[in-house]
Parts: C-alpha cells; structure tokens; sequence
C-alpha cells in the first residue's frame, strides 16, 4: 500500500510541475483514471496496460499534450460537447467529444479492437481516458453565446478578475486541499454495487446531458462576480461534493466501458 501511494504522490507532483494552471486536466484526469483503473477487472486491466504500456493515469492528460501537435489537431475540438438553446445536448456532430466517445465504443466493443492495430487501439484507450473525464468537467459543455448570454461572464480571486472557466477547469480551489488520487479512491469505492451499475448505465450523451445540468447549477454557485477567495466554508463544500460526484461518476463510466470493451 506505502509504495502504490509513494508511486502515486510522484505522478501527481510530476503532473503538477507540468500543468499547475490545468486542475481539472493534470491532477482532476489523474484521480478519475486511477480511480477507474482499480474498478477494472483483471483482463480488462491487463489488455490496457498491454496497449497503453503504462498506467491509465500516466495517460489520462495526453490529449491536453497533443491536440496542438501535427496529425491530432482535429480533437482539439472534442474534449467538450455543444448545448443548443433548450439545455440539451446536440446530438450527432463530428466536431464534439460525445459523439467521439460513441463512436470509438462502438466500434471497439464486441471484439471490435482485435481488428484494429495495436497503435489504434492505444490512441482510442487515450481518446476514452480523457474525454470521459472531460466529459464530467462542468465547463466543459459548449454553451452557445447567442442563446445563453447569461453563463458568459468571470469571477474574482483577491479582487482581481478570473474566467468562469478557469475556476471550474483550472483552480486547485475546486478539489479538496491536500487530498491525494489515492484519497479520492478511497472515498469513491464507498458506493455499494448496486448504485455503480446506475451509475454506469447511458452512454457519452446521457453523461454529457447531466454534466449540462450540473453547469448550470454551477453558476448558481459561482454567480457573476463571485470573489473565491471570500467564499465561506459551506459554499467551497457545496463546490466540492459537485467536483467529488462527477470525479467519482466519470471513474466509474471509464471503468465500465474498458470493462465492456475487454469482456471479449
């Protein structure tokens, strides 16, 4: 137990040195794909490490790292999924995330991904690593200026000016002070089975439409102008069960759709 959570402090910390200003995409993708990892089961776990060639977690913010390299620009645009003008998700877009998520699934699942190439199946495990994690992160639901005008706007820290955005995807203030990966997994495996099937049931749009949901009650937390250096005790833990639930919630759809697809 002492050398997994030693193993783990230095991936965090190798991934904070790296990303400080990208919570959500270093630490936050780094607790859901560990956490996922411990959900797997055997086979599952061994055929992801035999194409990933590492862990989940040393993968979980690749797609941050590539979407500006040449040959992986087009997924640029899918680590999040558009909102149309009455709150749902938009189906069928080639340029969103949900639409990706569904479409690698499917195409892996049933033996699928004995057909592919190893290097495919790498890159689509990678694809799956993040994008349920961003799929999960509140902000990370394209709402349309045009049609909600009203999500547009910036918070404060000591006064000074700070994007929506940046708080919900980019502030440590979002996670719980001085828990570790391991920490949040311990709180994670607390949900009986039953609530993990329920979980794990729907697909990259039913999750994304309730990530849409909680957006918005996240700007009820946050409103226009809200200094998060002010904030009292109880509203950082309403901040935090949000971040916690979907942390917890996309490591257990990650877990099951690598459970599903490696069954075979």
């Amino acid at each position: 137990m002492k050398k997994r959570i030693l193993k783990l402090a230095l991936v965090v910390v190798a991934l904070f040195a790296t990303e400080r200003v990208m919570a959500w995409g270093g630490f936050g993708h780094t607790v859901i794909a560990y956490a996922a990892e411990q959900f797997l089961t055997p086979e599952a776990k061994q055929k992801c490490h035999h194409y990933l060639r590492s862990t989940l977690a040393f993968q979980a913010s690749w797609m941050d790292q590539y979407r500006s390299i040449e040959g992986y620009t087009e997924c640029d645009k899918w680590h999040s999924t558009n909102i149309d003008a009455n709150y749902k998700v938009v189906k069928g877009l080639p340029s969103t995330g949900a639409y990706h998520i569904e479409r690698i699934r499917k195409e892996m699942l049933n033996g699928g991904y004995k057909t592919m190439s190893d290097s495919l199946v790498k890159v689509n495990l990678q694809y799956l690593i993040h994008m349920i994690g961003d799929h999960h992160c509140p902000v990370h639901v394209r709402w349309s200026k045009k049609e909600h005008p009203e999500f547009f706007y910036s918070l404060k820290k000591s006064g000074k000016k700070l994007g929506y955005h940046k708080f919900w995807d980019g502030s440590i203030a979002s996670w719980r002070k001085g828990w570790t990966a391991d920490r949040y997994f311990e709180e994670m495996i607390k949900l009986p089975k039953s609530a993990i099937k329920k979980v794990q049931k729907g697909d990259g749009y039913t999750w994304t439409q309730e990530t849409a949901d909680v957006s918005r009650k996240c700007f009820r937390l946050t409103p226009k102008d809200t200094d998060i250096s002010e904030l009292s005790r109880e509203e950082r833990e309403a901040i935090h069960v949000v971040v916690d639930r979907q942390a917890q919630r996309a490591a257990y759809r990650l877990a099951g759709v690598l459970n599903e697809i490696f069954k075979e």
